[in-house]
């Protein structure tokens, strides 16, 4: 209760109720304490008084029967005298002294005879037959008198002293705490008085003898003696003066039930206050803890808090008033959120040209404005009306923002400019949801208040509020919503004027390539970054040879298709991560990243070279251009963007000079690598034509049976002034000029011829087997050629195998499983070169049709020496039996391998151990040799 009333103290409201509470009911109970208190005391005092009243009176009227029981008593003794009997005990305790008056005579009856001088009263009531009592002082002590008649016969009377314990009575038999003294009318003088009493109360007491009864309080020591007067009329009966009976009690006594009233009383009264105060708290609490609640949250809201609510769940007055501020500080809250959203926006979109940041903006504040279980922004593309964006934060993750590029379609742009207002669209199944809500759909919104975006009359995205279930918003929430997409609308259109500003400053507008500004800035990026996280990359510098020809023979407007067709043709052959730019004229330059060597950019330049160098198809007219490349590279040929261009146009003309149509590095020891490999391209395309090309074979040797059942087909180019050129030169030329596709045809034809001839010949081998580029798969006609070739050539599909490396499946793995799985169903047996030096993936092994694993020679070379290739080689071969797939192993040259590898219960080998590749010729002779060999043995 304590703790409670500190709390209480805080407020002063707290304290005024408090003490109002208290004071309303401390003082009737206080007043009413004092005046039952006080009533009762003098009720029991009023009954002290009568009760003294009663037994001073009884007292009074005890002393005035045992007179005249005396009275009798005596004149009792004086007959016994007469007839000679003694005083019996009844006298003796009544009489100290008794005496028998006849005349002049005095007869001792008990005692010794003391008779004072009578007054003439006294005889005459004697002498009347009445008795008389009279007052003798001795020594201020007084003693009391009885006269008394005999008998009416006789002549004489008795006198006596009465003994005070006979007169007065016993102490003992007195009632409890009560004194009595008995005081003579006339003087005052006390006949009997054990206890003194106060001189003034009794002066007062007999003052009042005009009165019956008289009372007076007085003290002794620290009591209060309340004392009653009483007077018994004495002159008839015993004439003597009437006798004042005092009786005396304490008034403590008479007021021992206040005392045991206020006992019982004050903890009476003072749980009636604690329960007062108790209910006091209460109530106080209850009417102060609301209002100080009120006061937090009028704070609380004054300091921009409208999230916070009081909760009153009260049924009274407190409760309505607590309910009617929450949704004060819902709707004020929802305002203050409408305007510092609406400010923010307004802010931001004159602060950025960045569309996306205000889209973030809104996202992130509509929640604040609306309830929706979720939103969702849609913009249409202002090139192209049938896509859009749709921009929505996740539920799972709100701190991000997702957008998804759709198609729109006609109808459902038309259902939003049909109306401005806002509808309500159901999405749940089977209901077709528009494009731009189909996310809200997939999230599980049952519909969506829809609010078209709309600038000048022209409708240019929508505002959507998804609902998990059917729900309206307010008038309010519309208007709040109309604002929004006010402002998207703003925005939208102020990002279109700033991207059409930003693309005719940024962009060409023939080809929608940067221009130079643009790819200046995207350059010095570029440096910056690859400065900062240690990379290169290169800059290409095109330049369409002979281009001007054909604006002066066709005219500016074909020049400029064939410009567009060899932005086309240039943006083929580049990554995503590559800037293609336009300078002017016929003048392109290329941003290549990210480069581990500057022989990637070789290689992307040389593509572009071919590219360019092919036909342009102008109507019915065809021409053929060709295009001079500059190189630059970073950091080697400069450091500036500036620097960089400038060199690679200098690598450019010098590629010019040196006869166009080629590729041409700043740095002159790239030129010659670069001049190399343009020459060794140039000669390869020459080759097959003179005759330059030849296919070698290589011997496969069965270790199950010892025979050789098959070769494979390797090409060789002997070079009319280099000699013999490995395929390790010159197939990557072949590979980067797409003259690949040609040689593979080539090879093709020539593996067949050659196998029909082997067979007509009569030579045991069961196939031969011919590698394929993956060029070559990039179309599906490769299937229909190889067809024709095993037809042409009378070959039935088992007799060639199709060589692939996993190159082929890791990168268009999705493209050739089809092709693949024809030419396994047209009798083909594929086989898979160089396995376990590249992907070497478990699933492609069984999604592929894939019959032959080809093992590279960098697992067999040291194979007697190394456990781990070993290991190797034993894990390769036991997964591909338990696939059903047969082994080959290449590079075999050592018995022990030889060994190992039957151990191993490897499939076939081949090697230098067999045979090196050998040309037709003398492949056929070693079959035969080999043949006659087994035919002696």
């Amino acid at each position: 209760m304590i703790g409670t009333l500190r709390r209480l103290a805080v407020t002063g409201v707290s304290r005024r109720l408090f003490v109002l509470f208290i004071l309303s009911a401390f003082l009737p109970l206080a007043a009413i304490a004092l005046l039952s208190l006080a009533q009762v005391r003098s009720l029991l005092l009023q009954q002290g008084e009568q009760r003294l009243a009663a037994m001073a009176k009884s007292y009074g009227m005890a002393l005035f029967e045992r007179l005249l029981v005396a009275a009798d008593v005596g004149a009792s003794v004086a007959y016994k005298l007469d007839v000679a009997l003694p005083p019996d005990a009844l006298a003796l305790r009544t009489f100290s002294s008794l005496s028998m008056v006849t005349g002049e005579k005095t007869l001792a009856l008990i005692g010794t005879p003391q008779v004072p001088s009578l007054s003439p009263e006294v005889f005459s009531r004697v002498a009347a037959g009445k008795p008389a009592v009279f007052v003798s002082i001795a020594r201020g002590k007084p003693r009391i008198f009885l006269a008394a008649p005999v008998s009416p016969s006789a002549k004489g009377f008795v006198v006596g002293e009465l003994r005070p314990q006979y007169l007065w009575g016993p102490d003992d038999e007195l009632p409890t705490a009560t004194e009595f003294c008995v005081l003579e009318d006339d003087s005052g003088a006390p006949l009997h008085c054990p206890s003194p009493i106060d001189e003034k109360a009794l002066r007062s007491m007999v003052a009042s003898a005009s009165s019956a009864i008289g009372t007076a309080t007085w003290t002794r020591g620290d009591q209060n003696i309340r004392s009653l007067r009483w007077s018994q009329f004495m002159v008839a009966g015993f004439g003597t003066p009437d006798w004042i009976v005092v009786a005396s009690q304490p008034e403590g006594y008479q007021l021992a039930r206040v005392l045991e009233f206020r006992r019982i009383y004050i903890p009476v009264v003072a749980l009636a206050l604690a329960l007062v105060t108790w209910l006091t708290i209460r109530q106080s609490r209850n009417i102060v803890v609301p209002v100080r609640q009120l006061v937090e949250r009028a704070r609380g809201v004054a300091n921009n808090d409208f999230a916070t609510r009081l909760h009153l769940k009260r049924s009274d007055e407190f409760g309505e008033l607590g309910m009617a501020f929450d949704q004060m500080s819902y709707r004020l809250g929802r305002q203050f959120a409408s305007l510092k959203a609406l400010s923010e926006i307004d802010q931001l979109i004159l602060a950025t040209q960045d569309t996306s940041q205000v889209i973030r903006m809104i996202l992130h504040r509509v929640s604040d404005v609306v309830r929706a279980d979720f939103v969702s922004l849609t913009i249409f593309d202002h090139d192209n009306p049938d896509r859009s964006k749709t921009y929505f934060r996740p539920p799972d993750s709100q701190d991000t923002m997702d957008m998804d590029r759709h198609a729109i379609s006609a109808a459902d742009r038309a259902a939003l400019e049909g109306d401005a207002a806002s509808r309500w669209v159901p999405l749940s199944p089977p209901a077709a949801a528009p494009s731009y809500l189909a996310h809200l759909q997939a999230h599980g919104m049952l519909g969506a208040h829809v609010q078209p975006i709309a600038w000048r009359g022209e409708v240019c995205g929508a505002l959507a509020l998804g609902f998990r279930k059917e729900s309206s918003p307010t008038d309010e929430e519309r208007q709040q919503v109309r604002e929004l997409a006010d402002r998207v609308a703003v925005a939208v259109s102020s990002a279109w004027r700033d991207e059409k500003l930003y693309q005719q400053a940024h962009f060409d507008p023939l080809t929608g390539l940067p221009n130079r500004l643009l790819f200046i800035d995207r350059l010095a990026t570029e440096i910056a970054r690859s400065q900062r996280e240690k990379l290169s990359f290169a800059v290409l510098f095109i330049d369409l040879d002979n281009f001007k020809i054909v604006n002066d023979s066709f005219g500016h407007p074909v020049g400029d298709e064939v410009l567009c067709e060899a932005t086309r043709r240039i943006a083929q052959c580049t990554r995503v991560t590559d800037t293609v730019s336009r300078l002017g004229g016929d003048e392109f330059t290329v941003l290549l990243t990210r480069l581990g060597h500057p022989r990637e950019a070789l290689q992307i330049a040389e593509e572009m070279v071919a590219s360019l160098s092919r036909e342009f198809s102008l109507g019915t007219e065809q021409c053929f251009l060709s295009a001079s490349i500059g190189i630059a590279s970073y950091p080697v040929d400069g450091t500036s963007a500036e620097g960089l261009l400038k060199n690679a146009d200098t690598a450019m003309y010098r590629a010019k000079s040196g006869g166009r149509s080629q590729v041409v590095f700043f740095e002159e020891r790239m030129n010659v690598e670069a001049v190399a490999r343009l020459t060794l391209d140039r000669d390869l395309r020459v080759a097959i034509e003179h005759g330059e090309l030849v296919l070698h074979y290589q011997p496969q040797l069965d270790l199950r049976t010892g025979a050789i059942r098959g070769a494979e087909a390797l090409i060789r180019w002997q070079h009319p002034t280099q000699g013999l050129v490995l395929p390790a030169r010159f197939i990557p030329v072949a590979e980067d000029s797409g003259f690949i596709e040609q040689i593979g045809r080539w090879t093709l034809q020539q593996a067949c011829a050659q196998m029909k001839a082997w067979r007509l010949s009569g030579l045991p081998i069961d196939r031969v087997s011919v590698n394929f580029s993956p060029r070559q798969f990039g179309k599906r006609t490769i299937i229909e050629y190889i067809r024709q070739c095993t037809e042409g050539a009378g070959l039935p599909a088992s007799c060639l195998d199709i060589e692939i490396t996993e190159r082929l499946l890791l990168d268009r793995g999705e493209a050739v499983e089809g092709m693949l799985q024809e030419l396994a169903a047209m009798g083909h047996a594929i086989s898979l070169d160089d396995f376990g030096t590249g992907f070497s993936s478990m699933a492609y092994l069984k999604r592929f049709a894939v019959q032959i694993i080809k093992i590279d020679r960098v697992f067999i070379d040291g194979l007697e020496r190394s456990p781990d290739s070993e290991a190797i080689v034993n894990a390769i071969i036991a997964m591909s039996h338990a696939l059903g797939k047969s082994v080959i192993a290449e590079g075999v040259e050592t018995d022990e391998q030889l060994a190992l590898l039957r151990k191993l219960d490897c499939d076939e080998i081949q090697g230098y151990l067999v045979s090196k590749p050998l040309p037709a010729a003398e492949f056929a002779e070693l079959l035969r040799s080999r043949a006659r060999i087994a035919a002696s043995a």
